[in-house]
């Protein structure tokens, strides 16, 4: 990663000649020991009444549990991932100013020494705030020694590197509970898991704890050879043989194509094979085996995506989604809005889903955060840890200036609310048209 030269100052200095002259917090709030207003009534009524609301929604239409726990699922990741980096933050001795949950106007919150926790009323996902990130940051000159530009690097290291390994636990924990939950899938038999509504396996009767034993009369030996011999059929007539309560049946079905762009066929179900109970002695290596096939996955997908080639496939998609070319669903990037649509599917089905999908989403938090630019945790600790190195080498303090990275910031924000955007566009296109 090619990266501007950086500005020296002597140890204790700082790039920008005006920071540390603010009186205020670096949140913006009163300085410390001063009195917040306290929390509005109004706000503290908007919050009671969203969470009613929900709850409400809940009783009334219990099919959108899975969705609401996958919700609440996500804000549990990002703030467990923030509170990786408040807990080391504490423990290095920064300043601390902020926990909240969500952005935008404050709805409810309450203050703790020197820090103010609380919800705000965007729920997209949450931060902390510790002063002194950067080296234009203007911060009370008294809190200079507490900031985070001013810690050793070694804690510095340890704080931007806390919320992705808090995720990676995270994601182990999800996979392990999976594995001792569900247990592990066999390869014995092909077994409808799920059917869905409104689906040509729906329309044909096909039912859940079907076992299919062949698909145009080919044998099928394993739940994983059911979809490569219907996807070949899009359009044509097939026929399952099924046993259902000790009675073979057979089926006929006629796939439909997975999109426009898309022309392999589908049916509609959820397959899986029998699972056989799982003790922890075995979860312990299966789970971490799990975490690094995802993880060579995620990379390779990542990897692809911000290739030349991948990013000419998302902007012809977005450009124009019905078109032969565009990538269907489940072959691109999604937003937290895809996140929740999809796994409403999945859970609704397999209430341990959820917790694969948490794993799933831990890993890729993590991963993804590990990208070495900033704003991602991964730029953070690749200034730090090439200010480790400069300093050692040239045997004085050597400091980042802020200023020269900020257009390549400015250039990653840019790409990730379009990427945000497009993502959510056509994820709600997907959901109303259906490809």
């Amino acid at each position: 990663m090619s990266r501007p030269e950086p500005a020296e100052t002597p140890p204790g200095g700082d790039p920008d000649p005006s920071a540390g002259r603010r009186g205020p917090d670096a949140a913006g709030g009163a300085p410390d020991g001063a009195a917040r207003p306290a929390t509005s009534r109004a706000g503290t009524a908007g919050l009671v009444a969203a969470l009613v609301a929900v709850v409400m929604l809940v009783v009334l239409k219990p099919s959108v549990f899975a969705a609401v726990a996958i919700v609440v699922g996500l804000v549990v990741v990002v703030m467990a991932h923030e509170f990786g980096h408040f807990l080391t933050a504490k423990w290095a001795g920064m300043k601390v100013t902020e926990y909240f949950v969500g952005f935008g106007p404050r709805l409810w919150s309450f203050r703790r020494g020197e820090t103010e926790y609380g919800v705000k009323a965007i729920p997209a996902g949450g931060y902390v705030k510790i002063i002194g990130m950067t080296g234009v940051e203007e911060v009370d000159p008294a809190d200079e020694p507490r900031t985070y530009r001013q810690a050793p690097y070694g804690k510095r290291l340890v704080v931007v590197l806390a919320g992705i390994s808090v995720n990676l636990v995270l994601a182990y924990l999800c996979i392990a509970v999976t594995l001792l939950g569900q247990g592990m899938p066999t390869d014995s038999i092909a077994r409808v898991a799920d059917v869905g509504a409104g689906t040509p396996a729906r329309q044909a009767g096909l039912r859940d704890g079907d076992r299919i034993l062949a698909v145009n009369g080919q044998e099928v030996g394993t739940f994983g050879d059911v979809a490569p011999l219907i996807k070949p059929h899009a359009g044509e007539r097939i026929v399952l043989t099924l046993r259902r309560d000790g009675e073979v049946l057979r089926v006929p079905v006629v796939p439909e194509r997975v999109s426009k762009s898309d022309a392999t066929g589908r049916i509609g179900i959820s397959v899986t094979g029998d699972y056989r109970p799982v003790g922890v002695l075995e979860a312990v290596p299966r789970s971490a085996q799990a975490m690094w096939q995802g993880t060579v996955e995620t990379v390779r997908v990542l990897g692809h995506f911000v290739s030349p080639s991948g990013i000419r496939e998302i902007g012809g998609t977005v450009a124009d989604p019905g078109s032969s070319t565009a990538l269907a669903p489940d072959e691109r990037p999604v937003s937290v809005i895809g996140i929740v649509d999809i796994g409403n599917q999945l859970v609704s089905g397999n209430p341990w889903m959820f917790f694969a999908l948490m794993g799933a989403i831990n890993l890729f938090l993590a991963l993804f955060n590990l990208i070495p630019l900033l704003p991602f945790d991964g730029g953070h600790a690749a200034v730090a840890a090439y200010e480790a190195v400069a300093s050692k080498v040239r045997g004085r303090r050597v400091t980042v200036d802020y200023r020269k990275l900020m257009p390549v910031t400015a250039v990653v924000f840019a790409a990730l609310l379009m990427l945000g955007l497009s993502t959510m566009y056509l994820d709600i296109r997907t959901i109303f048209t259906g490809s």
